[in-house]
């Protein structure tokens, strides 16, 4: 009890944040919540690299759960901020990888719905990084970026969505049944799938079987 007192004082973020994010996830009546983000983006345009490691230490924490609402604050000031998000979902993805539970991790990339229609150039490092992830050898992380990367093919600053588009549609053959569903319900979902293409019935037996793999 008197360590964890310790290090929410050492913690300015959670000195500053705590209870009202605990009363955030108990429904935060609408105007509190926007107070809530103001506060965060002030106290992190204030102290940019004591916001950044502070909120490196809590920002996996299942109990406290504060990663949305940073991400929420955050992407009121993108301008500011941008590279911010693509340095998170870097270190995401890496952390997944040697996670015993990287589902757990990923699932934190959700709350980048927030950015997807920003306007602002660190949106192609953001597209950037998910394409990579679509070479990676992990199937958690791969899953993921493929059901991300589809919601951004849209947006202007992205110049190369042909290219993208063919390799996320090459990902409807892979070996893998739960990259080859995955492929199918993100792209089915943004209307990029090709022309006349059906899953096979293979696929629907064993989506019934497996049950549908997480998409965001």
């Amino acid at each position: 009890m008197i360590d964890k007192l310790f290090d929410k004082l050492m913690n300015g973020f959670m000195v500053l944040f705590a209870d009202r994010i605990k009363a955030f996830w108990d429904k935060m009546p609408e105007k509190d919540m926007q107070k809530l983000f103001a506060d965060v983006l002030v106290y992190a345009n204030t102290h940019p690299e004591t916001f950044k490691r502070e909120v490196a230490e809590v920002q996996f924490n299942k109990q406290l759960q504060p990663f949305p609402i940073v991400v929420e604050a955050l992407a009121k000031g993108t301008d500011r901020w941008g590279d911010y998000f693509v340095e998170q979902m870097d270190h995401i993805f890496e952390r997944a990888k040697s996670s015993t539970n990287p589902q757990f991790v990923v699932d934190h990339l959700i709350e980048y719905a927030q950015i997807e229609r920003d306007t602002l150039p660190f949106v192609k490092k953001i597209v950037d990084r998910l394409y990579k992830e679509l070479f990676s050898d992990n199937i958690v992380t791969k899953s993921a970026a493929i059901s991300i990367l589809p919601r951004y093919l849209k947006n202007p600053l992205v110049d190369n969505q042909k290219a993208m588009i063919r390799e996320l549609q090459n990902k409807l053959i892979n070996p893998k049944w739960r990259i080859r569903y995955t492929a199918y319900i993100a792209l089915k979902a943004e209307k990029l799938l090709p022309k006349g293409f059906r899953l096979s019935f293979s696929d629907m037996v064993l989506r019934l079987y497996y049950g549908r793999p997480l998409t965001f």
